[in-house]
């Protein structure tokens, strides 16, 4: 029974418990059983916020997620003199040398799938519940829908090969995942077509039931509105390389009111400063955990001067003198770090999803690969002059132009968890010199190890589900 831990309904103890007046400005302490929890729309709101306290957990959006892409995408490196048990869990994926049995990818991929059915239940309760405005009501299921949506598009980045792998992506995808699974299902992998079909349509329906008033409080960009669902979605369809598509939600994102992109001489102080800037479309509330995570691998924190991981020479390198990003980072303890992950009182900062500097070089990509190259020339641009106001103009085209716009979002969103999922989704060979691992330096695509095994436990529980290649 343990092993089918993925496959039973669970109302995580959070939902209890996620209280803070960030979130919401109420006592749950009336709801003391999940039955109650779900009878009404309060109970609702405060399971809401369970799910989201889920997303910000260390094996997923706080630590996880990001260190494993940083460290393979060869962005960090395990620092050679330090050993400690907390980074010995990540040196087989580091070293792209994970077998079925990984601990760590047994825990990330439980907890995508818990945070999964915490969604679920509350769609699935919601229609039984009595009470509560249309509005409340397609708010909350338009938020659930889009956290589903990340759940399912975050396994996929993790464990299923690129879209373009097979044609018409139809390789093994993930168990998608919709209700709560009775614990005697025995579900399969769906196709990678498949798997995004139903993230591309919880996304939609997200922007339909959403709207961008602040519903529970604190501040509105940690929860999900139409346009982080947007933003997210012109995100999904790079992955999918529907490009015409990326343009169409990525340019309805940057012509929404309101949001800018922050100053590059205040790119510094905007990291530091735990309140979401006129750049960020979704931010992660992380100040309501004691809790040093990503900060303690490779960033600043107030409680230690160890730090378990280094910034790689490899991307040090990549900017130019006058890149303001290069304020971003400084050393501790003889180890490159940087400051876009920092704790103060054992408080680490917030945690930035998606932001518009994003939203400007998926629709330069996009623009690049559908022959608009003037128009990715100009996308790049204002990215290139937002980091240094002399950055010279780059007059590339074709795949040169591609790499650049690649290798241009490597250097922004350096240490924020992307690099290795853009070489995976561009089928890239991975390039490490200055690296620590034992072997695997470099790994030429295509190779096994560019996806995570499904752990050795559920394929065990349930022989329906197919292992990938390799494992």
């Amino acid at each position: 029974m343990k092993n089918k831990i993925v496959y039973i309904a669970v109302l995580v103890g959070m939902f209890l418990f996620s209280s803070c007046e960030e979130f919401m400005d109420r006592d749950p302490q009336d709801k003391i059983s999940n039955e109650n929890l779900l009878s009404d729309i309060e109970g609702l709101k405060i399971a809401m916020i369970g799910c989201y306290r889920s997303l910000v957990h260390d094996e997923y959006y706080r630590r996880d997620l990001t260190l494993t892409s940083e460290l393979r995408g060869g962005n960090i490196k395990i620092t050679e003199a330090f050993t400690n048990s907390k980074i010995e869990k990540y040196v087989d994926i580091y070293g792209f040398n994970v077998v079925a049995d990984n601990e760590k990818v047994k825990e990330i991929y439980e907890h995508i799938y818990g945070v999964l059915n915490q969604a679920n239940n509350i769609i699935n309760a919601l229609p039984n519940v009595p009470d509560g405005t249309p509005e409340e009501r397609d708010q909350i299921l338009g938020e659930m829908y889009a956290v589903r949506a990340l759940c399912h598009f975050d396994l996929l980045r993790l464990f299923a090969q690129p879209y373009a792998y097979r044609a018409n992506a139809q390789h093994n995808g993930i168990v998608i995942v919709t209700k709560t699974p009775d614990v005697f299902d025995m579900p399969e992998r769906a196709t990678v077509y498949d798997s995004y079909k139903q993230v591309v349509e919880d996304l939609k329906a997200a922007i339909e039931l959403t709207t961008e008033e602040n519903k529970l409080g604190g501040t509105k960009k940690f929860w999900i509105g139409p346009v982080a669902a947007k933003a997210l979605l012109a995100k999904v369809y790079v992955y999918m390389e529907d490009w015409n598509n990326a343009i169409n939600y990525a340019t309805q994102v940057l012509e929404e009111p309101g949001y800018n992109l922050v100053d590059g001489d205040l790119l510094l102080d905007e990291w530091s400063n735990n309140v979401p800037s006129s750049e960020d479309i979704w931010v992660f509330d992380n100040t309501v955990v004691v809790a040093a995570s990503m900060s303690n691998y490779v960033g600043y924190t107030d409680v230690t001067n160890d730090v378990f991981c280094s910034v790689t020479s490899d991307l040090i390198n990549l900017y130019e003198p006058g890149d303001w990003r290069l304020s971003l980072y400084g050393e501790l303890a003889g180890d490159s770090v940087t400051y876009k992950y920092q704790t103060n009182s054992n408080i680490e900062n917030n945690i930035v999803v998606i932001r518009l500097a994003e939203m400007y070089l998926i629709r330069a990509e996009a623009y690049a690969r559908t022959n608009q190259e003037a128009l990715a020339r100009g996308d790049l641009q204002v990215i290139r002059e937002r980091a240094d106001p002399s950055a010279g103009f780059v007059n590339l085209s074709g795949q040169d132009l591609i790499d650049e716009i690649l290798l241009e979002k490597r250097r922004e969103f350096a240490l924020e968890g992307h690099i290795f999922f853009d070489l995976k989704r561009t089928q890239s060979d991975i390039i490490r010199n200055d690296c620590s691992a034992t072997l695997n330096h470099n790994i030429e695509f295509p190779y096994y190890q560019y996806v995570f095994p499904i752990p050795f436990d559920n394929t065990e529980a349930n022989r329906n589900i197919q292992q990938n290649e390799g494992y």
